[in-house]
């Protein structure tokens, strides 16, 4: 693993998200978050939610993997009570399957979407489904979730 930035998501009216980044690792591969303005819990539900942009600038020469991880298993959880709201996170044009405690891979430098070459940015946009039956019933408040994503380079 040569590089990684993580962003907190915190939803009560708006979602606001911020990126980490060590500074140390800019010399290597990289992986950058920016956050989409706001993000509105709509009781009708959140198809093609924008949840901002990922960008990254691969420095291996073998290729790249970028991974996803989420600390509430795909899930926004309430801050104050039990309640939690189901996501479906899609990274590029791909669905991610199963969001768990572990890292999954959802692009790589095959990927059609992101074909990149050393040095080469590629950005790929976040985006967030919410069905409107997950939202109903669910109280007031401040939900959040925790998402890292890690480039990965290759081994020879």
């Amino acid at each position: 693993m040569r590089n990684h930035s993580l962003f907190n998501s915190l939803i009560s009216t708006a979602l606001g998200l911020s990126v980490l980044c060590p500074a140390a690792a800019l010399a290597l591969s990289q992986v950058t978050y920016t956050a989409s303005a706001t993000f509105i819990l709509n009781p009708s539900g959140n198809p093609n939610q924008d949840f901002g942009i990922v960008t990254v600038r691969p420095t291996s020469l073998t290729g790249w993997e970028l991974q996803v991880r989420s600390n509430e298993g795909g899930a926004l959880r309430h801050s104050d009570h039990p309640s939690t709201i189901p996501y479906n996170l899609i990274v590029g044009n791909s669905q991610v399957g199963n969001l768990t405690g572990q890292d999954i891979t959802v692009l790589t430098d095959l990927t059609n979407f992101c074909q990149t070459v050393i040095l080469i940015e590629c950005t790929i946009p976040i985006q967030a489904n919410i069905a409107a039956h997950d939202i109903t019933g669910k109280p007031a408040g401040s939900y959040s979730d925790t998402l890292t994503f890690t480039v990965v380079d290759k081994p020879l």
